[in-house]
């Protein structure tokens, strides 16, 4: 049996902020976002469970049948002979109703999936700021305001040319969970098998408690992305068809980013797309958070780089491009364990190792948290140029740079590669002050670079001593 998951692990600052706004008695105008699959609606329902509230989850519909669904809903709560109308009732009406309801006593209200009722509606927002200064305002409505389109939020609700900016109360961007999270979800784990889990699933919590730490990752996989019925094994095709009109194309581009073409000429000639259409849906899958574009953290201007490269941003997503996509029609005639022992487990611990890097992120932040790194670094990213590569490069205004690597390998790393990070890290630092060297790796370190670590500028960590 599945394994009984908290369902807020490390959402208790979520939850706690949401309910704040709530109590205070005047309105509050609150935006919710964040991708797909990481809990939004869940934290939401938890946070108004005990509240007088009414939620309302819009869809790709046309626009009246929106309203006409969300006037059915205000009118069972709160009858009114104008929203009980077979015509769909206009969204002057719809807004003036909900913060009539909310004078008298506080209401929350849930609009979920937000742009879809923009798209179908593209006068909405302006409708929306008109009818809360002239009367949401002077109500007790706690409306909040919820997507999963990322950039879609952040440009046509919080962005200043917005007609609703200046009007919201609060913002929660809902990230996937922390890889220090995962303690939590997996406490029979090692720190190399939580590393394992994380380069498979990432941190999105709908994905992570279909694992159970009572079996080993490989037997996971099995029964949760490769059987017939494992719930994970239609994900992403699920995903794309709810999300986006046209699938197809999508699929066939992150498939072509999941096989190594990054650049878009490369994207372009895979696919056989034209150019324009190929950087309409590589802005929509940036939009929706699976897929970044990733210039080297040292670029200057990184919007006007020509290094960037794009890769799919979600873990599942990129394992599934990989292992689950690409052998569909022999998971079909021979099954489960068969893709699993064939093609999957001697290529599993490579897949790790490119994913480790990007734990190896997070690990960098959690260290600055707790104070093991006498300088907070913002963006840990990667460095690569003609010369050489770097998997993990920090930097902040007028501090040293931090240089690292990520070894995902079963021998302790020895000097030799130490020796290579020092000459990389002096060519990123130039004239600057001498640089930090990181060291990250499965197995550990040779006794020969342990004794360096007093000595310098060094941090060394052993996933093994993560636990």
């Amino acid at each position: 049996g599945r394994q009984p998951v908290a369902p807020f692990i490390n959402r208790r600052t979520e939850l706690d902020a949401l309910r704040a706004h709530r109590t205070t008695g005047h309105a509050e105008l609150l935006v919710v976002y964040g991708r797909r699959r990481v809990g939004k609606t869940e934290l939401l329902r938890t946070a108004y469970a005990n509240d007088h509230h009414l939620y309302f989850v819009a869809d790709l519909g046309a626009d009246v049948d929106q309203r006409r669904r969300l006037a059915a809903q205000i009118d069972a709560r709160f009858p009114s002979r104008a929203l009980a109308e077979p015509n769909a009732p206009s969204w002057e009406l719809i807004f003036e109703h909900l913060f009539d309801a909310a004078t008298k006593r506080p209401l929350v209200v849930v609009l979920d999936e937000f742009p879809y009722l923009c798209m179908s509606h593209k006068a909405l927002p302006s409708i929306l700021q008109r009818l809360w200064d002239e009367r949401g305002r002077h109500s007790k409505i706690c409306l909040v305001l919820c997507g999963s389109y990322v950039s879609f939020m952040e440009r046509e609700v919080l962005a200043h040319k917005s007609p609703l900016f200046g009007r919201r109360t609060g913002q929660l961007l809902l990230e996937p969970l922390a890889f220090s999270s995962l303690r939590e979800f997996f406490p029979r784990y090692g720190a190399i098998d939580r590393v394992r889990v994380h380069a498979v699933l990432g941190g999105v919590p709908a994905y992570l408690a279909q694992f159970s730490d009572a079996a080993s990752l490989e037997r996971n996989i099995e029964t949760a992305v490769l059987g017939a019925t494992a719930p994970l094994r239609e994900e992403v095709r699920f995903i794309l068809t709810e999300e986006l009109r046209d699938p197809k194309q999508y699929l066939s581009v992150l498939e072509a980013i999941s096989f190594g073409h990054t650049r878009l000429n490369e994207i372009v000639q895979h696919t056989a797309l034209d150019r324009g259409p190929a950087s309409k849906y590589l802005a929509v899958l940036q939009e929706l958070r699976l897929v970044e574009r990733e210039v080297p953290v040292t670029e200057p201007a990184p919007h006007k780089s020509r290094k960037g490269i794009y890769r799919i941003s979600d873990p599942f997503f990129r394992f599934w491009f990989r292992f689950v996509n690409a052998h569909r029609s022999e998971l079909a005639d021979r099954g489960a364990h068969h893709v699993l022992s064939t093609h999957i487990v001697p290529h599993l611990e490579r897949f790790v190792g490119q994913a480790f890097e990007h734990t190896c992120r997070e690990i960098v932040r959690d260290l600055a948290q707790a104070g093991r790194l006498r300088i907070a670094y913002d963006r840990p990213g990667r460095h690569w140029d003609r010369e050489m590569e770097v998997d993990l490069v920090a930097m902040r205004e007028g501090a040293p740079v931090l240089a690292g690597e990520c070894k995902w390998s079963r021998k302790p790393v020895g000097e030799d590669i130490l020796a290579q990070l020092r000459q990389k890290a002096a060519r990123l630092s130039g004239s600057g002050p001498a640089p930090l060297l990181a060291l990250f790796s499965r197995s550990g370190f040779t006794p020969a670079v342990w004794r360096q670590e007093r000595e310098s500028e060094l941090l060394l960590v052993d996933v093994r001593r993560l636990d």
